[in-house]
């Protein structure tokens, strides 16, 4: 077998090197599922790929962190890697479901304090229902596929989320086209 054989690329140049390829294999983990991103960081260290291997791939491919949700982002702002203080603190802040509701921030006064309003220390991301188009329904499957919010679709690349999503890539292009002109990329 030649090593054009072992190595694959994908569409963005990216690759996966004959390691990689065999560690994956050994986990029984598709390789192109990889490439595709269908595999989520935490799928691959699920199914027993080295972690160093895992992080190599999750940095290459930009792979999801997971697919799930568990609800506990302050412990999952712990475990990601690279994440500067203020970076950690935004990720936790926003495990409430309200958190993008208000304004500003509020502390929590006890009985001989008075509430006090904290400028916030960072913009709140558009929802993706604000995007023309996106349906209750394909917001929640963004979502599921990491796509948080309307400025995270205007940078997306369409074809991968489409495949991901098993949609129509020409929905997801003129998604990513609305969300620009609503966010003013």
């Amino acid at each position: 077998m030649s090593k054009e054989d072992v190595v694959e690329e994908t569409g963005s140049g990216a690759r996966i090197d004959e390691r990689e390829r065999e560690a994956l294999e050994e986990a029984c983990v598709d390789p192109t599922a990889v490439a595709a991103k269908r595999t989520s960081y935490r799928m691959l260290l699920d199914a027993g790929v080295d972690d160093a291997v895992a992080d190599a791939l999750r940095r290459r491919f930009s792979l999801p962190w997971s697919f799930e949700t568990d609800g506990d982002l302050d412990r999952r702002s712990s475990e990601v890697r690279g994440l500067g203080e203020a970076e950690r603190a935004w990720v936790a802040a926003s495990a409430d479901e309200d958190w993008q509701a208000f304004e500003s921030a509020r502390t929590r006064a006890t009985e001989t304090e008075r509430e006090e309003t904290v400028e916030r220390p960072w913009p709140r991301p558009t929802p993706l229902t604000a995007v023309t188009g996106v349906s209750p329904e394909n917001a929640e499957r963004l979502r599921e596929a990491g796509i948080n919010s309307a400025e995270r679709l205007a940078t997306v690349h369409a074809g991968e989320v489409a495949a991901v999503l098993e949609l129509n890539v020409l929905h997801v292009r003129t998604w990513r086209h609305n969300a620009r002109e609503l966010v003013g990329d």
